[in-house]
């Protein structure tokens, strides 16, 4: 037995009301079970129910025991004071207010559903990663798709907040913004911390009086990532060299470098190596004057293509990383992002600063035009997308990548059945 099972059973009234009267022998009618608070206080407010002759508006408080009312030491916080009903599955002793009157209880232990609790106990105990994935094919499709939305709303949200968050750190600077978050998402999950900070450590602003030249762009990119501490007969490598010295010392900036210890190469496709990223980084910066006036402006999957298709220096059509030429079978005909990486870009860039944007202006237009981009995009294929293909359900796009890793990481890995749809559905009584 759990709490949260009790408070399902409560808000949705999924037990025997017949002769339902309190420990007391008080009768009982429930004419509103209150709002579940997900906050500090009482776990229902709002609730209205007829005690004995009167009729009561206020709080329901739910433990497993009736003791717990005293193990939490509700008795001495006042916001507890208007509880007007105690939801207990075993009553094992009375509890009273700070005034000293009794508060009146319910017990529900015999009044639910046996099949209720096996269905709950059979999805909590699953051994499944998916824990009704043996039951996800009697789930109505309508059913399955409004918890899918659900779920991508929520993760909209949530990395909207965290964009939000990084503009208050950056006084409300939506280019240094967007620039940071763009620089974290160039660098994959193995490269997004580094990435990440060297952006924090090279302001967008200080790039941008440097507009005319890639090769300044990129010295400043590689210098303050920390690729070039080693002396070289490489003459690209020198040349960035170089220009990285001098404007380190204009701009005080070498005490803020970052490590190359931080860099992570192994077990990457060389396609992926943070060198050639940067590169291509670099390349994006030069190109779009204001990241986040261009972005915002993007209608579609296929204008943000076009307006990240910008093409690295030279020595990066033949090399992954400095010095190492690549095989004339491996050499990149087009070192440009691909369409996975523009896909990774609208998925973890656009999307989320479309949707911050959306809270910071209360316009719904944009968090609309971040659904629509996900609806363009071809499903993610990972660990999770496949366990959610194994249970009969695949996506057919990014919204529903998305959509099924929210669900999964948030509802089924924390068995958290009882605040999704599709497990309400599966727990309701028949």
């Amino acid at each position: 037995m759990s709490e949260a099972f009790l408070h399902y059973i409560w808000l949705h009234q999924y037990f025997d009301k017949k002769a339902l009267q309190t420990q007391a022998g008080e009768d009982i009618l429930v004419h509103k079970p209150g709002l579940l608070n997900t906050h500090a206080g009482p776990d229902f407010s709002g609730a209205q129910i007829t005690i004995g002759s009167l009729r009561w508006a206020g709080h329901v408080e739910i433990h497993i025991r009736s003791s717990d009312w005293i193990y939490h030491r509700h008795q001495h916080d006042q916001a507890y004071e208007n509880v007007i009903l105690h939801v207990v599955w075993d009553d094992d002793r009375p509890v009273q207010r700070p005034d000293g009157t009794p508060i009146p209880t319910l017990a529900l232990k015999g009044r639910v559903d046996d099949a209720l609790l096996r269905g709950f106990r059979k999805l909590i105990n699953s051994g499944q990663s998916i824990p009704c994935s043996s039951q996800l094919a009697s789930v109505p499709s309508l059913i399955r798709h409004a918890m899918f939305d659900r779920a991508l709303a929520q993760r909209l949200e949530k990395k909207g907040a965290e964009v939000l968050h990084l503009l208050a750190t950056n006084t409300g600077d939506w280019e240094e913004t967007t620039y940071q978050v763009l620089a974290r998402n160039f660098g994959f999950k193995v490269n997004a911390e580094p990435f990440f900070q060297l952006a924090k450590s090279l302001p967008v602003r200080l790039l941008r009086k440097h507009q005319n030249s890639l090769l300044q762009i990129e010295a400043l990119l590689f210098g303050q990532a920390g690729f070039l501490t080693t002396r070289t007969k490489d003459e690209y490598v020198q040349a960035l060299h170089k220009e990285y010295f001098f404007l380190a010392r204009k701009y005080q900036l070498e005490e803020k470098m970052i490590s190359p210890a931080q860099w992570r190469f192994l077990r990457l496709r060389p396609a992926n190596f943070p060198t050639l990223r940067l590169a291509q980084f670099a390349a994006v910066i030069q190109k779009i004057p204001s990241l986040f006036s261009s972005l915002l402006a993007v209608q579609d999957v296929r204008a943000l293509r076009d307006v990240l298709l910008a093409a690295p220096s030279p020595y990066w059509h033949t090399h992954y990383r400095f010095g190492v030429k690549a095989s004339p079978t491996r050499t990149k005909a087009h070192p440009q992002m691909g369409d996975d990486s523009v896909a990774n870009i609208v998925v973890n860039t656009l999307a989320p600063v479309w949707a911050a944007y959306r809270q910071h202006q209360d316009d719904q237009t944009h968090l609309d035009r971040a659904v629509d981009a996900l609806q363009q995009l071809k499903p993610e294929s990972n660990r999770i997308t496949r366990l959610w293909a194994q249970a009969g359900v695949s996506a057919q796009h990014a919204f529903d990548s998305q959509a099924q890793i929210e669900l999964y990481n948030h509802f089924c890995l924390p068995r958290h059945c009882l605040n999704c749809t599709i497990g309400g559905h599966l727990l309701k009584p028949r």
